[in-house]
């Protein structure tokens, strides 16, 4: 099993950002999603005709995306468009992509989910009880130093 692509830097290409979002942009309990299925979504948009092979070439870096299609990719994969070009949106996008995956690492997606439409004063409550169970093991004031 080959580790996570890594995360693009300042000036990287097309093709890093692209697949950088193919390998944390997954289909629930699958793989990541495959070229033709990229491919016929983009297309069934209504803009242009695309093909696997394209987004094969797009990724391995050989070949330029279109202007239209660059906007039907951010449609897919959820970002806005500017990720591909602007170092300081791919910054922030990636950033998003690295808080869940490692919180998928770590098993608490499923507590960060449960969260999900508590009221500000109950997740106050939970916060403070995380951090008396923290304070408990031993763990420091700032769970981001405690990620691998």
């Amino acid at each position: 099993m080959r580790g996570p692509v890594p995360v693009p830097g300042p000036g990287s290409p097309f093709s890093d950002r692209l697949n950088f979002l193919f390998d944390r942009v997954r289909p629930p309990g699958a793989e990541e999603y495959t070229n033709a299925h990229v491919a016929r979504t983009i297309s069934s948009y209504g803009e242009d005709s695309y093909t696997r092979s394209h987004i094969s070439l797009l990724r391995a870096g050989k070949r330029t995306p279109t202007i239209t299609m660059v906007p039907l990719l951010a449609r897919f994969f959820g970002v806005e468009a500017a990720y591909f070009v602007e170092d300081e949106v791919t910054r922030k996008v990636a950033t998003q992509f690295e808080i869940l995956r490692k919180l998928k690492e770590n098993g608490v997606e499923q507590i960060a989910l449960r969260a999900m439409g508590v009221s500000a004063a109950g997740q106050r409550k939970v916060l403070a009880a995380l951090e008396a169970v923290r304070k408990e093991e031993g763990l420091t004031d700032d769970p981001a130093r405690d990620l691998p």
